[in-house]
C-alpha cells in the first residue's frame, strides 16, 4: 500500500514545477498567486499540497539530494495530509461553476492571521469554473489580500482564466507523461507486469491518475468479449453504476451536499463499467458488416439505459428533497431540482462522450501504427494485435477521416444536439452496415 504524504519527494513525473516551487521557497521569492497549468490527473492537485505542506511546515527538512521539503510528521504536515488544516482551503465548484458567494467567503477569511501555519493558503480547483462574477470577485480579493495570503489557482485551460486574473499570477508549467513513463510508474510502484499496467493505464484513457487510483487493487483479465457480450455487459454496468450511487446517496441529508454530489458524478471511477466501455469500443472497431438494423436498435438501447440510470439517480435523492420542503421554500427547493438534472443529465451525456473518446483513442492508436510509428506511443498497448489488425484493414486515411468525425460528434454532443442521432451516426459509420 502507498504511503500517504504531501512531500515533494513523492511526487511522480513532475520534478521541474517541484523543483521551481522549493526554489521559490528556499530563496524567499514566495508569489502571492500562482497558477498551475497542466493538463487534469498529471499531479498539480499533489504539488499544490506538496507546496502548501512546505509553507506551513514547522521543521522543513532536506532531501537526499539537498533540497527542502516538508517534515511530515508536525501538526501542520499531519493536518495536510488529512485534509483538515483550518489554513489550507479548498474551494471547487457548487455545482457546475465557482460561484461569487464562495469567492465572498473566501475574501472574509483572507484577511484573517493564520490559525495554525504560517499562510492562509486557498486552492481553487479548476479556476476554469470561475464564472465571470466570481473571477472579477477574485481579482478584487487578489488585488487587496494581505501578506499572509496564498492563492494557487489549477488550470487546463489557461485561455479560460480572467486575463487580469493570469496577469497577476506565477505561471508554473506541468508537463504531460508519455504512455511509457505511466506504464513504467505502474510496474515499479504496484509491482505490475508489463501486461497488466499496459491494460490499467489503457483503461484509463490516458488519465494518468485515475490510472494510480485503480493500479493498487487492479486485476488484469485478457479476456476478449464478442460484440453481442460487451453490448450486453455495457448496459448492465450503467445499471449497476446507478445502484451504486443510491447507496452513496442514501447518507446525503442536505441540499447543498446533493447538488455537490450530483455533480461529483461526473469524476466518479468505477472501473468494471470502464472495462465494459473499453470493452465494447473494442469489439465495435473490430467489426464491420455490421446488420443495417444494428445501429438504431444498438444506440436506442444505449441511450434508454443511461436515462433509465439517470432517472434513477434523481430519484435516490426524492426522500431528503421531500424532507427539506418542510424547511425550505418551494422556489429553493425548485432550484436544487435543476441543478441536480443538469448534473444527471450532464452525467449522461458525458457517458456518450466517453464512448467516443474510447473509439478515437483507438483509432489514435491505429492510425500510428499504420504511420510506423514505435509501438510504446500506443495508449492501448494490451491490444497491440488488434490495433495492428484495425491499421491493416481501414489504413491511414481512414483511420483519420474516423478521428475527425468522433472529433465532430463530441462537438455536437456539447452543444446538446440529439445524442441518440450522433450515437447512430457513429455507430453507421464505423460498422459499415451491410445492405
Amino acid at each position: 500500500m502507498l504511503r500517504k504524504t504531501n512531500n515533494f519527494s513523492d511526487i511522480l513525473l513532475q520534478e521541474n514545477p517541484s523543483d521551481v516551487l522549493r526554489r521559490s521557497f528556499e530563496g524567499g521569492r514566495i508569489a502571492q498567486t500562482y497558477l498551475f497549468a497542466g493538463k487534469a490527473s498529471v499531479g498539480r492537485m499533489a504539488v499544490a499540497k506538496a507546496f502548501s505542506a512546505l509553507l506551513q511546515c514547522k521543521s522543513p527538512i532536506k532531501d537526499e539530494n539537498g533540497r527542502l521539503d516538508s517534515c511530515g510528521k508536525c501538526e501542520d504536515c499531519k493536518r495536510i495530509i488529512s485534509n483538515s488544516h483550518p489554513d489550507v482551503k479548498l474551494i471547487t465548484p457548487n455545482g457546475n461553476e465557482i460561484k461569487i458567494d464562495q469567492i465572498r467567503e473566501l475574501q472574509d477569511i483572507a484577511v484573517l492571521k493564520p490559525t495554525l501555519g504560517n499562510w492562509q493558503i486557498f486552492i481553487i480547483d479548476p479556476a476554469e469554473k470561475l464564472n465571470q462574477s466570481s473571477s472579477n470577485a477574485l481579482l478584487k480579493t487578489l488585488e487587496e489580500a494581505p501578506a499572509h495570503s496564498l492563492f494557487i489557482l489549477l488550470a487546463s485551460d489557461t485561455g479560460a482564466v480572467l486575463p487580469t486574473v493570469l496577469s497577476r499570477s506565477e505561471i508554473v508549467r506541468f508537463n504531460s507523461p508519455s504512455h511509457q513513463q505511466v506504464r513504467e510508474i505502474l510496474q515499479n510502484k504496484f509491482n505490475m507486469k508489463p501486461e497488466a499496467a499496459a491494460a490499467c493505464y489503457a483503461l484509463s484513457e490516458g488519465n494518468f491518475g485515475q490510472a494510480l487510483s485503480m493500479a493498487e487493487d487492479y486485476e488484469y483479465d485478457p479476456e476478449v468479449f464478442t460484440i453481442k457480450r460487451a453490448h450486453t455487459t455495457y448496459l448492465l454496468q450503467l445499471q449497476m453504476f446507478a445502484q451504486l450511487i443510491e447507496n452513496d446517496f442514501s447518507s446525503v441529508n442536505t441540499l447543498e451536499k446533493a447538488v455537490n454530489k450530483a455533480w461529483q458524478l461526473q469524476t466518479m471511477t468505477y472501473q468494471p463499467l470502464l472495462e465494459a466501455r473499453k470493452q465494447l469500443c473494442r469489439s465495435l472497431a473490430m467489426n464491420t458488416g455490421l446488420p443495417k438494423a444494428f445501429p438504431l436498435m444498438f444506440s436506442q438501447e444505449i441511450i434508454n439505459t443511461i436515462d433509465s440510470a439517470s432517472a434513477f439517480i434523481r430519484k435516490s435523492l426524492d426522500p431528503m428533497l421531500s424532507e427539506s420542503k418542510k424547511s425550505y421554500p418551494s422556489a429553493v427547493i425548485k432550484d436544487i431540482e435543476t441543478q441536480i438534472s443538469a448534473a444527471t443529465d450532464k452525467w449522461g451525456s458525458d457517458q456518450i462522450e466517453k464512448l467516443f473518446i474510447c473509439l478515437m483513442n483507438l483509432y489514435t492508436d491505429a492510425m500510428l501504427m499504420a504511420a510506423n510509428a514505435e509501438e510504446t506511443l500506443l495508449l492501448n498497448l494490451d491490444r497491440k494485435e488488434d490495433i495492428i489488425t484495425i491499421a491493416r484493414v481501414e489504413g491511414f486515411a481512414l483511420l483519420r477521416s474516423r478521428i475527425e468525425m468522433l472529433e465532430k460528434s463530441i462537438n455536437l454532443l456539447r452543444r446538446y444536439i440529439q445524442p441518440l442521432l450522433i450515437l447512430e451516426n457513429v455507430i453507421t459509420q464505423i460498422g459499415g452496415a451491410e445492405a
